[in-house]
């Protein structure tokens, strides 16, 4: 477990010092993956049916934020969990896109394709993670979902465990995910030693 804990904080400040370093490298990777964070939002929104009242795919890195999915928001209960499930698209969507990358590149030069795929899925690492306009959004449906379930898992007397299999398997994707972060850090690194 601690193994666990360690990596998720590793994930954690690699992502942050990549998001920070403000050099072309990271601009390549948001120019991914920030299209795809907005395309998820915008993806649900339009498969929840709300209204989009503005949206900006392309990053302008002089703005805050850069890029945006503006829709009309619900007061009503099932509007709240509706902009839960908006707002925290990028991460289940983003997880579903890592997942079905696949393992093994399938091109005729395997290094071209081996990077590739590095540079994406580190791209949608460093995006699929909810913006904090993305998570205040989603607070009121995080309460309505998790104040019932807590109540529910009170009554009942519900035990919950995690098996050692689903945690070997979440160590495996964060250490491959900070393995890829890494990379990117030296392809930072390396990119200002020869400024």
């Amino acid at each position: 477990m601690l193994l666990l804990i360690t990596l998720l904080i590793l994930n954690i400040l690699l992502r942050e010092y990549i998001k920070q370093s403000n050099t072309k490298f990271s601009k390549i990777l948001f120019l991914i993956g920030i299209p795809l964070h907005e395309a998820a939002h915008y993806f649900i929104a339009r498969l929840t049916l709300r209204k989009i009242v503005h949206c900006k795919f392309i990053p302008n890195f002089n703005m805050s934020p850069p890029a945006y999915v503006i829709y009309k928001n619900g007061s009503s209960i099932g509007s709240k969990i509706i902009d839960l499930l908006i707002g925290m698209a990028p991460l289940y969507l983003g997880a579903i896109a890592i997942y079905f990358i696949g393992p093994e590149p399938t091109q005729p030069n395997p290094y071209v394709s081996y990077f590739l795929r590095w540079l994406v899925v580190l791209a949608i690492a460093q995006c699929m993670l909810p913006s904090w306009q993305d998570i205040k959004n989603s607070i009121p449906g995080i309460l309505i979902f998790s104040i019932p379930f807590a109540l529910i898992y009170a009554h009942l007397n519900i035990e919950l465990s995690i098996s050692d299999d689903n945690i070997r398997e979440f160590q495996i994707v964060l250490t491959t995910l900070v393995t890829y972060q890494m990379i990117g850090v030296a392809f930072i690194k390396l990119r200002m030693i020869h400024v």
